[in-house]
């Protein structure tokens, strides 16, 4: 009994994460996401309390996830031969990174950068920025040459708002995994390229 339980769990959890993708977090019902599982609304309750909760429970670990990234993302190592093996590392474990998350947690990432408005967690593209702003501010700004001493750490949220518009724009434009990804690749290069040509 307990194994079919979750075997039902998890198709609500399909079918809400195809809801809460195709429509957001506002206009998705929970009639409609009954539906998607092949239950009554009333049997969906029996699972989920409401909308919010069942958001959160399909949202929170990629957010989880996402957000650990961010604040655990290994840093240009200092003992790297040069400063073009640095830039090369850092630009590699990036982009595997964002496309091993990307890979696993392509619909939260769509629903969290775009669709989350009305839940609980509608602050999260916010908090993703505000984590990436403070990298940035912590561990690429300190090593720039003298000569490019950012005067306004503003400047790091600028970057960060316009690193996550640019992969928001991307999901949202493709579903094609393998295209993605190379569009993933080929953005992370360029933007990536002028702020690390300016470190020490």
């Amino acid at each position: 009994m307990q194994v079919l339980k979750e075997e039902v769990r998890e198709k609500i959890k399909i079918a809400a994460l195809r809801e809460f993708e195709k429509k957001g977090y506002q206009k998705a019902s929970m009639r409609s996401i009954a539906s998607g599982a092949k239950l009554t609304v009333g049997n969906l309750y029996r699972y989920f309390d409401n909308k919010d909760s069942l958001f959160r429970i399909i949202i929170q670990p990629a957010f989880q996830e996402i957000y650990q990234f961010i604040e655990e993302f290994a840093r240009i190592k200092e003992d790297s031969p040069s400063k073009k093996t640095k830039k090369d590392n850092f630009v590699k474990i990036f982009e595997e990174s964002l496309i091993k998350i990307y890979g696993q947690h392509r619909a939260e990432l769509i629903i969290l950068l775009n669709g989350s408005k009305g839940s609980q967690m509608e602050n999260a593209r916010e908090q993703i920025i505000y984590s990436i702003a403070e990298r940035i501010k912590k561990e690429a700004f300190p090593k720039m040459k003298k000569e490019m001493t950012v005067v306004d750490g503003f400047l790091a949220e600028v970057l960060a708002i316009g690193f996550i518009e640019g992969i928001s724009l991307v999901l949202n434009k493709y579903k094609d995994k393998a295209k993605t990804r190379k569009l993933f690749t080929q953005f992370t290069h360029i933007y990536f390229k002028n702020l690390l040509d300016d470190l020490i």
